[in-house]
């Protein structure tokens, strides 16, 4: 197994220790290995990580056995050291992974022995964390977006004058949300997930204690856009520590968990926005939207511990690549190479004494990372490395176009249905947005475990092997949906007498769905792809979407003045279903891009 080595720590003796195996480590360089475990093998030893690395155990000749039957590239597993048939490439495509292994799973990134590894925290621990940051996402979007449903109680408070500029209180948001992805994702990377997620926190809550004081529309848009830079983190920072504390056959499931708590709650506060903002007004809306932050600080203080943890590129890969000599001797400059994984099978054994007991006083510390200032200046390079990609440009493109199709609906859903003939109440359109319970009900079965289900059925059928791309076959039924919501909603719009209340509601709700499907696979696609450059690849995307959809939806209202609502989503329809059919050649051609990136890109954080 491979121990995330720190600079810190180099020239340190570490010690990692399982079943009967004791190796000794020694680091001489940034990405030595350590802490390595291997059940099911009585032997123990010493490795010194010099230029002639030795080791001797009770069952020497297995091991040199081992190393001596080929000299193609062979697979150790932590169960047995011989009789395995996998093999490791020379040079491993980025995003190409073994990760099963017979009927066990690969456990990718390989986790250390230190208790202080954020794999390694308890279960209930990472549920904690994805209930947090779901809370803090949910109240962000409600933030952001939560007015579309009561925007025309919202116009009563300001001058019939100011009516086409009030609507910027709903466009500018996700405009605002990507300048603050452009802001903190390279501070996250410079001084850890903890401080920026933290400092968000801080700057949300203010923000919105700005918002209830605004007297007049000009400070009411500032604080929103202040609000909004605050509520970015919501997008790229939240899932990406949702991420890191789970591995590659977790990340499906978990990920959609924590969209699907975002999504309900958000729900729920979208009902209660309707009764808020008619009574007893905005600026308590606004109130209490800082006290719940103000509380998810509290708990995020205590619990939100650092997810940031240095690990060797062989971790991400799940494998631990060791050299021998004709001997069967460890040896860096060997001829025979031998891969040593570590499965669900075995679990990991924490090494308390070298590494030190994970503590409330190293939880609670806010700054675990030396500032690296020049590390800010290549994450912004490395994002927009991220364009000469053609995969990661679909993405953003995808991810733009869908999530402008969402905030063109939420702007425009409230104000067909209260005007005749559907005359909905106010109250009445909290409880539209409710149903977006139905859809995470859909979601995490279908898009969450669903994903994981499919990318342990295709690599079983290819030999265990992995490839990114299986990610993208769940985005086909969120893609359908956004289309068929887009021809519907604007026919329906266009012609409400000829349509019912629920061709508004349920296409609304379908591009919904098909806006988070396309989040999904975004985000698990990219780290799964670019592990080492997860952080810039996610910022171009979220905060690249963002801009997008800030330009077609700050076109919304002349869009539908000049060409009506059918007109415009029938544009909308056109557009995500030509980027959704450019997956088709991503699939195939994907792995030839990583391919090229692995020689000509590596984004390093």
């Amino acid at each position: 197994m491979v121990q995330g080595a720190t600079p810190e720590m180099w020239g340190r003796e570490v010690r990692g220790s399982v079943a009967g195996l004791t190796l000794w480590s020694h680091y001489r360089a940034k990405n030595a290995l350590s802490g390595l475990c291997i059940r099911g093998s009585k032997f123990s030893g010493r490795i010194n990580m010099d230029d002639d690395i030795s080791i001797t155990n009770h069952r020497l000749s297995q091991l040199r056995n081992a190393a001596m039957e080929d000299k193609n590239p062979d697979t150790i597993t932590v169960e047995h050291l011989e009789g395995s048939d996998l093999k490791s490439p020379a040079r491993q495509t980025l995003g190409t992974v073994q990760l099963l292994d017979s009927n066990t799973i690969v456990l990718i990134p390989t986790p250390s022995p230190d208790p202080k590894d954020p794999l390694n925290l308890p279960n209930w621990h990472k549920w904690v964390i994805i209930v947090l940051v779901a809370v803090y996402s949910a109240f962000s979007v409600l933030a952001t977006s939560g007015l579309g449903g009561v925007f025309p109680e919202v116009e009563k408070l300001y001058p019939p004058s100011e009516a086409t500029r009030a609507t910027d209180l709903l466009t500018y948001p996700t405009l605002f949300m990507g300048i603050g992805n452009l802001l903190s994702m390279p501070l996250s990377i410079t001084f850890g997930r903890r401080p920026v997620f933290l400092l968000s926190l801080i700057t949300f809550v203010a923000a919105s204690i700005w918002c209830a004081c605004a007297k007049d529309l000009s400070t009411h848009i500032a604080g929103r856009d202040v609000l909004s830079m605050a509520a970015g983190q919501s997008e790229a920072l939240a899932p990406m520590i949702v991420q890191e504390i789970h591995f590659l056959h977790q990340r499906g499931a978990r990920v959609t968990w924590f969209v699907s708590i975002q999504v309900s709650l958000t729900a729920l506060g979208f009902v209660s926005t309707t009764y808020l903002v008619s009574s007893p007004g905005l600026g308590w809306w606004y109130g209490i939207l800082a006290i719940i932050s103000a509380v998810t600080l509290i708990l995020s203080y205590f619990f939100l511990v650092e997810t940031t943890y240095d690990r060797p590129a062989d971790a991400n890969e799940g494998a631990v690549h060791l050299q021998f000599d004709r001997e069967g001797n460890v040896d860096r400059v060997g001829d025979v190479s031998k891969v040593v994984r570590l499965t669900t099978a075995d679990g990991v054994v924490l090494d308390h004494e070298k590494f030190g007991p994970r503590t409330w006083k190293y939880n609670l510390k806010i700054f675990h990372l030396q500032p690296n200032w020049k590390a800010v200046i290549g994450f912004y390079k490395d994002t927009f490395q991220g364009l000469i990609l053609p995969s990661m440009l679909w993405l953003l493109l995808l991810n733009g176009a869908f999530l402008g199709v969402y905030v063109f609906q939420v702007s425009t859903f409230s104000q067909v249905l209260v005007k005749p003939p559907y005359n909905f109440k106010s109250e009445w359109l909290g409880f539209v947005q409710m149903a977006q319970i139905i859809t995470c009900m859909v979601m995490l079965p279908l898009l969450g475990y669903g994903s994981d289900l499919t990318v342990k059925l295709m690599s079983k059928l290819r030999k265990g092997i992995y490839e990114p791309e299986y990610r993208l076959i769940a985005l086909v039924i969120p893609s359908l949906a956004v289309v068929i919501s887009c021809v519907i909603f604007g026919k329906a719009a266009a012609s409400p007498t000829k349509w019912s209340w629920a061709a508004i509601v349920v296409p609304y709700h379908l591009g919904y769905f098909g806006f988070l499907g396309a989040n999904l696979v975004g985000i698990t696609y990219v780290v799964d792809s670019f592990q080492r450059a997860a952080g810039p690849l996610l910022l171009l995307i979220c905060a690249g979407r963002g801009f997008i959809s800030f330009a077609l939806g700050y076109s919304t209202v002349p869009l539908v003045s000049q060409i009506g609502y059918d007109g415009g989503m029938n544009i909308y329809a056109i557009i995500c279903g030509a980027l959704s059919v450019l997956g088709i050649p991503v699939y195939f051609f994907g792995k030839r891009i990583r391919q090229w990136a692995t020689e000509h890109y590596t984004a390093k954080e």
